[in-house]
């Protein structure tokens, strides 16, 4: 079992002799993609040809660059997810033309060779088109800047499943008016006249996640402006005394809901165990070998992930397939099944606030077959959140695949440890 005390030091101080080892270590990353698309950029990118960069403050590598051609790359979790021309119609923060179809002139494809030559990019980069739900019909629009030369630029997105998911019953908020989504799994330009790809840009996926480079330098960490927002790092010994308790009020839970999960647990059914200081009461979160997790604030466990949730799987490769299936509940039935699950946990039926309706989420791309609904409930008082219920339901099979509640009834309890919960900076 792994015990992670909150990644407290993640944050570290951008020396220049930081900045110059972490450009040494990305610069063969961004001359491999340049390579595997053909971009036109020096072959191989050399640090002569970089005009400007920008390292993020963290130990694992975040840097963007600007080369002396205008072409910007950027670089995190292990892979270059954005490259952008000067050419592209998002390079500028002018306005672009979003009139009819008909009106673009010099298109030298139409949308479905963009389409093709979006996924081929994605394959040549080593991208399977399942990891970024690139084998869903995309979403796309035409658009042109405010220029009467620019060449037109098809704008390609496909979208992850578990964002901007739609409400049901109501418009898509998180919809522009182009009906493209801010933020997509992918995101590209074609250019309809050249055929060339101008932008990319993908999102953090776990699928595309890959193992930082390592970086010749070891910067002084420090988190600078972070400082007066980030609490003193978690005791070890306080940490060790939490965990039992926390396994025995898992037990109860779990037992309460009939969850498949082994008891009494113990730490050979754990694989990582994470504790946080917030604020002088603990956050942690408890990952199983078995692919179930659960969060534990202050003196309870607040709630859990089933290893086949949808909408919370950000710590796993998912694709679409895994989730289809046909709809059995409607979406009172589906209420249903999260009610007899907080009458079965025995909370004081004052701090649970269900009696108005909640809003409600599907699936953002092929709501049709991914029959899951994502449910909250979000209780203020004087525009001040009170209480937090969020919920998933298999709408298929009929399972609650996570459940999540909080209510500030409860902030004011800590667990019964004798030792503090922080230990000064060092």
């Amino acid at each position: 079992m792994i015990l992670d005390l909150g990644s407290v030091g993640d944050f570290v101080q951008v020396t220049a002799q930081y900045s110059n080892a972490v450009l040494v270590a990305v610069l063969p990353y961004f001359s491999d993609v340049a390579k595997k698309v053909d971009l036109p950029v020096p072959q191989p990118i050399t640090q002569t040809d970089v005009a400007g960069l920008h390292v993020l403050p963290f130990k694992e590598a975040k840097a963007s660059i600007l080369l002396k051609n205008g072409c910007v790359f950027d670089f995190q979790s292990g892979f270059v997810n954005r490259y952008i021309n000067p050419d592209s119609v998002s390079y500028h923060s002018q306005a672009f033309d979003k009139t009819s179809e008909q009106n673009y002139k010099d298109r030298k494809i139409e949308k479905d060779e963009a389409v093709q030559i979006a996924r081929i990019t994605l394959k040549k980069l080593g991208i399977p088109l399942e990891d970024v739900f690139a084998e869903q019909e995309p979403r796309i629009a035409i658009e042109q800047k405010n220029d009467a030369n620019a060449s037109p630029h098809y704008h390609i997105q496909w979208l992850d499943p578990r964002g901007s998911g739609q409400i049901v019953g109501e418009d898509n908020p998180e919809t522009e008016k182009t009906g493209l989504v801010t933020s997509p799994a992918v995101d590209m330009e074609i250019n309809a006249e050249t055929k060339e790809v101008e932008k990319w840009h993908f999102a953090s996926l776990k699928s595309l996640r890959r193992p930082p480079p390592k970086i010749n330098v070891i910067p002084p960490t420090g988190r600078g402006m972070f400082d007066s927002h980030i609490p003193p790092p978690v005791n070890p010994a306080y940490a060790w005394k939490l965990i039992p308790i926390m396994f025995k009020a898992i037990d109860e839970y779990g037992e309460k809901l009939s969850l498949p999960i082994p008891r009494p647990l113990t730490t050979n059914n754990v694989t990582k165990v994470t504790v946080y200081n917030n604020e002088g009461w603990p956050h942690c979160e408890i990952e199983l070998t078995n692919g179930w997790r659960f969060v534990y604030r202050h003196t309870m466990v607040n709630g859990y992930y089933a290893p086949n949730n949808l909408f919370d799987s950000e710590n796993r490769p998912i694709h679409i397939k895994e989730f289809e299936g046909k709809w059995t509940l409607t979406t009172n039935q589906a209420i249903e099944v999260i009610h007899r699950a907080m009458e079965k946990l025995s909370y004081p039926t004052n701090h649970v606030h269900m009696d108005f309706t909640p809003s409600v989420y599907t699936a953002a791309v092929d709501r049709e077959h991914i029959p899951r609904l994502r449910f909250e409930w979000y209780y203020s008082v004087q525009d001040e959140l009170q209480s937090r219920l969020e919920a998933e339901v298999n709408a298929d099979s009929g399972k609650l695949e996570s459940l999540y509640y909080d209510d500030k009834a409860y902030w004011e309890s800590r667990p019964p440890i004798d030792v503090p919960i922080s230990i000064a900076h060092h």
